[in-house]
């Protein structure tokens, strides 16, 4: 160590042993930037693509999964009401919306990865997904074999998979939205680290240009000058994706997730409504006629008139409460507010068709308007919820691919421009140490 000292107070006591002495500084500090910005960048770029590859498609998936049952349950409904002519549509939908929350429930398997916690959530809706078939096809099969207690399998079926979505699901889904919330934190903690290694450079370079100026008299060096713009400009690329990437993901989350996420709520607790109306119709029961009741009071606290609708596209808000009301004050454009508008009218249809269901008589009359009226006016409330929950999902979508974008290419950038900005410097130094030869 003495040795070493002492051959660095020789170095600086002569002006090219300066020279080395400061560009083995400079180039430390960039050699340093180089290998910290490339690990901030990696790790920048690997949780953006992990939120865009897992995190961002398992929330799509679980919302998704969450209005497929919703639709099975209320498929199954309308086929029972059929009667013992089974109404093969009804059959079709119940059969089609089952097997889609299936393969959904993998997905979200194949997505989730190591998440223990959201593997048993997954496994307990997969299975009460099973138990919840075995109930509803022994609906089906006992009603058309006219067995009269057939409506008390449906109603076991249906309040089954209330339990499922309002537990499991709900389980599955905030585990896996602080998984979100985990991979967006751990995107900034290297790039803090890499900012403040780059400042230290970029002064190191400063001072060894005040440095190389008063030495030689000369007032710039140009390829100093070049590393520095060079270091600088490595620098502000990795924080300006940083940033970007962050904006990019806040508003994927604020405008596309959390629109999916109410959208979806929209689109179960209207299956959820229609279900209980049609257990309603079949059990010729108030328990029914409440649960129905209780979900469309989730979605809107009473009706709506036609001036209110329009008063929602021209953006005024809604004097009302409910899932719906959120969406239309969540409206931020035209095309938003159009869509809430629609939804509005939709569901306005459907509360005043089942205003007729009740007060039809009892038995055929009321089956007759919810197989035929009712059923149709809530398909055409889906389908605007549908169509809203689809551009949601783009957009959520979007952003996230928005975020990886912008960071694509940032690990190479940081590895390679400090290293640009080495020899540079390095260059520089050596103009001036070959003056002294």
């Amino acid at each position: 160590m003495t040795r070493l000292l002492a051959r660095l107070r020789a170095l600086g006591g002569t002006t090219p042993g300066r020279y080395r002495l400061w560009s083995a500084a400079v180039a430390l500090g960039l050699v340093a930037v180089a290998v910290v910005g490339t690990v901030a960048a990696t790790a920048l770029q690997s949780a953006t693509n992990d939120i865009r590859n897992n995190s961002g498609p398992v929330l799509v998936a679980t919302q998704a999964l969450v209005a497929s049952l919703a639709e099975a349950d209320a498929a199954a409904s309308a086929a029972f009401l059929s009667g013992r002519q089974e109404d093969p549509e009804q059959r079709r939908l119940y059969e089609e919306a089952l097997a889609r929350a299936s393969a959904q429930v993998e997905d979200v398997s194949s997505l989730i990865g190591d998440d223990e916690e959201a593997h048993r959530s997954l496994k307990n809706v997969a299975a009460q997904i099973t138990r919840y078939a075995g109930l509803a096809e022994a609906a089906l099969v006992t009603n058309r074999e006219g067995v009269t207690a057939s409506e008390r399998f449906l109603v076991q079926a249906s309040d089954l998979l209330g339990s499922v979505v309002d537990n499991e699901v709900g389980t599955l889904t905030v585990a896996t939205e602080d998984r979100f919330e985990r991979d967006e934190e751990r995107r900034g903690f290297w790039v803090y680290i890499a900012a403040s290694v780059a400042v230290l450079a970029l002064g190191a370079l400063v001072l060894a240009q005040r440095t190389v100026t008063r030495l030689s008299r000369r007032l710039l060096n140009i390829p100093m000058v070049l590393a520095t713009v060079a270091l600088l400009v490595a620098t502000v690329w990795l924080l300006a994706a940083a940033f970007t990437s962050t904006n990019d993901l806040d508003d994927a989350r604020r405008f596309g997730f959390e629109s999916i996420s109410i959208t979806s709520r929209i689109q179960s607790a209207g299956f959820r409504a229609k279900a209980a109306e049609t257990v309603a119709v079949i059990a010729n029961d108030t328990a029914g006629r409440s649960r129905a009741d209780e979900a469309a009071g989730d979605l809107l606290s009473g009706p709506v008139s036609q001036p209110e609708i329009d008063a929602v596209r021209r953006g005024a808000a809604l004097g009302q409460s409910g899932l719906l009301a959120e969406a239309a004050a969540r409206a931020d454009s035209a095309r938003e507010r159009a869509a809430a508008a629609e939804m509005l009218v939709r569901w306005q249809r459907y509360t005043s068709t089942v205003g007729q269901l009740r007060a039809a008589p009892a038995g055929d009359a009321r089956r007759t308007i919810a197989v035929g009226p009712a059923s149709s006016t809530f398909n055409g409330f889906n389908f605007s919820v549908e169509s809203v929950l689809s551009d949601n999902r783009d957009q959520f979508l979007r952003g996230l691919q928005d975020a990886s974008d912008r960071v694509r290419w940032l690990p190479a950038i940081t590895a390679l421009v400090p290293l640009v900005a080495l020899v540079a410097a390095l260059f520089g130094f050596q103009l001036r140490i070959n003056e002294y030869r």
